[in-house]
C-alpha cells in the first residue's frame, strides 16, 4: 500500500462525511466572522488584524479535523487493517499528511477571499507568494499534527491530548505564518521578515524527519 493509496482512503472517508465538512467551512468562515465584528468596525491595523484571524482559524480548524481523523480511525478500525497490510509505515504517514495538508489548503482556500474582503486587505499581486507562506505553514500543521494523532490514537482524552501537544509545538510555524502573512498583506513584501521563512522550513524539514523516525514505534505502540 502506498503513501497515495492512503491518502485516497482518507479523503474519500472525508468527503463521504459531508455534515463534517459543512460543519468545518461553517465553523471556520463563522470564526473570521466574528473576530473581524469584533477588531471592527473601525480596524487599526487590518494587515496585522486579517493576518492573525485567518491563521487563528485555520489553526483550530485543523485541529478539528484531526480530531475527526482519529474518531474515524477508532470508528472503522482503518489504522489497525492498513498495518496488516504490510504497508511502510513512513508511506502510511505521509499518505495520511498528505490527506490532513489537502483538507487545510481547501480550508484555506475558503477562508482567503472572506477574509480579504471582511478586512479589506490584500490583492492578486501577492497571490502566489501568499501560497507559499500556506504552503509552508500547512505542510508543518500536517506534519506534525499527523504524528500527534497517531501518537494520541487509543487514548482515553486523545482529543485534549493532542490539543496539548499541537499548541507549543506548533507555535514557532504560526508566529511565522502570521508575521509573513501580515508583512505581504502590510507592504507586499517579505524582505523584512524573510528569516521566518527559514524558521518555518526548518519546522517542517523537522516534523517530517521526527516522524521517520518515530512513526513506526508509535504505530507499534498504539496496538
Amino acid at each position: 500500500m502506498t503513501a497515495l493509496d492512503v491518502a485516497a482512503k482518507d479523503l474519500k472517508l472525508l468527503v463521504r462525511d459531508a455534515r463534517f465538512l459543512a460543519t468545518l467551512g461553517l465553523f471556520s468562515a463563522t470564526l473570521v466572522l466574528i473576530l473581524s465584528v469584533a477588531f471592527g468596525p473601525v480596524f487599526r491595523d487590518p494587515a496585522r488584524e486579517a493576518s492573525a484571524t485567518i491563521w487563528a482559524s485555520l489553526f483550530f480548524a485543523g485541529v478539528l479535523g484531526l480530531t475527526r481523523s482519529l474518531a474515524m480511525e477508532s470508528e472503522t478500525g482503518g489504522a489497525d487493517a492498513i498495518r496488516l497490510t504490510g504497508a511502510d509505515p513512513y508511506a502510511v504517514y505521509l499518505g495520511k499528511a498528505f490527506a490532513s495538508f489537502v483538507l487545510l489548503a481547501a480550508v484555506f482556500v475558503l477562508l482567503l477571499p472572506l477574509t480579504s474582503v471582511f478586512f479589506d486587505v490584500g490583492d492578486l499581486s501577492i497571490l502566489p507568494a501568499l501560497a507559499g507562506v500556506a504552503v509552508l505553514a500547512l505542510v508543518g500543521y500536517a506534519a506534525w499534527g499527523t504524528m500527534f494523532a497517531a501518537l494520541a490514537r487509543g487514548l482515553p482524552a486523545r482529543e485534549l491530548l493532542l490539543s496539548v501537544l499541537l499548541f507549543p509545538s506548533l507555535v514557532p510555524l504560526w508566529i511565522g505564518a502570521v508575521k509573513l502573512t501580515h508583512a505581504l498583506w502590510d507592504t507586499g513584501s517579505l524582505e523584512s521578515v524573510r528569516d521566518w521563512l527559514k524558521v518555518m522550513a526548518v519546522m517542517d524539514v523537522l516534523g517530517l524527519a521526527l516522524a521517520a523516525w518515530l512513526f513506526e514505534a508509535i504505530q507499534e505502540a498504539g496496538e
